[in-house]
């Protein structure tokens, strides 16, 4: 989005005005009002401002001026936590011109969800890891109302967790399962809705181990968690009339002495067993566990967020999610959501055929399908096997 700064002309209190430009009026939808907002946001915040106005565009809807709120919220915050120079400074003071106050309570409850999820994918390792991690959603709970349940490492083996546990076994930091319920609707119906998100806080590859070059952003493995709790999160604090839960699953991968290894076999919470040939596939083992955990509870639907194999972005590019579904009407949902807030997704085939790819010949199924072919689509028939 093309921002153009401007000295403000004579009569205005403001000493400097940016023009956004949103392209032509019938291409705008809300992801446009987010990121146009967002980019102006930054430019803006590249210094100290005591006080920025937004100007909306009165042909904006509800939605899309909720969009532009939590854009300019998003983008006044950068990923420089630890500079003490930082590249960009929050406002002292933001007002919006055009939009209503509950419009902006809203959008505001949507850009610090946005926030939430990009300071945690943000965080180091040797700060996030699956007990702080544990806390931080704690934290989120106690100020959106929600309940919160943690179960530490002794829950997870009374539960029979294995699969969970086998991952975390290489690292000094034990698991952590996170369960979060609100209840929107009331009642003790099963839950309208189930987010899970995958929270691997380091993924070193474990012994399948990856290089320097493919380590170095694997803090940001527990994205998936992250969206997810600060999907929860939001809803929450919109009050929104679902029975909600959501489940992550908190691991470090790594090769201390007792970190598992391929060919061994684990047997996980559903009773299923699973042969190790790449421990570096690690996360579709931990959502076995969680998935069986989300089973349980008995939601209509459930939406899973993982950065769950490098064979999607081989497939798809940097930009577009891949989507796999078992529930044809629910993905369209889930599609048409994305597309209207301008995050490209695209819905890759789940045929019984690649099924045959994660058999094992001494197990139930094997956690790699054969060889590096359709590997984002037999990581979705692993998790298949677990809803």
């Amino acid at each position: 989005y093309e921002c153009v700064p401007l000295l403000a002309p004579p009569g205005l209190q403001a000493g400097q005005l940016l023009v956004v430009g949103l392209g032509k009026r019938e291409g705008v939808d809300d992801g446009t009002c987010f990121r146009a907002a967002a980019s102006a946001a930054r430019l803006i915040a590249a210094r100290p401002r005591a006080k920025v106005v937004f100007l909306s565009e009165r042909s904006w809807s509800g939605a899309q001026a909720e969009q532009a709120v939590a854009g300019g919220i998003a983008g006044m915050v950068g990923q420089d936590l630890y500079r003490a120079e930082k590249k960009r400074t929050p406002f002292g003071e933001t007002l919006w011109i055009g939009i209503s106050a509950d419009t902006v309570a809203r959008g505001s409850i949507l850009g610090e969800g946005v926030n939430l999820a990009r300071r945690l994918v943000n965080l180091p390792p040797d700060d996030l890891y699956p007990e702080s991690f544990a806390e931080q959603a704690a934290t989120v709970a106690s100020h959106t109302g929600m309940q919160i349940e943690i179960w530490d490492e002794d829950r997870l083996a009374r539960e029979g967790c294995r699969a969970m546990l086998a991952v975390g076994r290489g690292s000094a930091r034990p698991p952590r399962l996170v369960l979060l319920t609100y209840r929107g609707r009331g009642g003790d119906t099963p839950p309208d809705l189930a987010l899970v998100g995958k929270g691997v806080t380091f993924d070193s590859g474990g012994l399948s181990l990856k290089p320097s070059e493919g380590m170095l952003t694997m803090k940001c493995d527990m994205a998936g968690g992250a969206t997810m709790l600060a999907a929860a999160a939001t809803i929450a604090a919109l009050k929104l009339p679902i029975n909600l839960v959501a489940a992550i699953g908190l691991v470090e991968n790594m090769t201390g002495p007792a970190a598992y290894k391929l060919g061994d076999v684990i047997t996980a919470r559903s009773g299923t067993t699973i042969e190790i040939h790449n421990t570096d596939a690690e996360g579709r083992v931990v959502l076995a566990d969680v998935l069986d955990v989300v089973r349980g509870l008995g939601p209509q639907r459930i939406v899973d967020a993982a950065t769950l194999t490098g064979a999607c972005v081989v497939a798809l590019g940097l930009d577009v999610a891949g989507l796999f579904t078992n529930d044809q009407p629910l993905c369209d949902a889930v599609a048409d959501a994305a597309g209207a807030m301008g995050e490209p997704v695209w819905q890759l085939p789940m045929f019984p055929e690649f099924d045959d790819q994660i058999k094992s010949e001494v197990a139930d199924i094997k956690n790699v399908g054969e060889g590096r072919w359709g590997g984002a689509i037999t990581a979705a028939k692993f998790l298949e096997r677990f809803v």
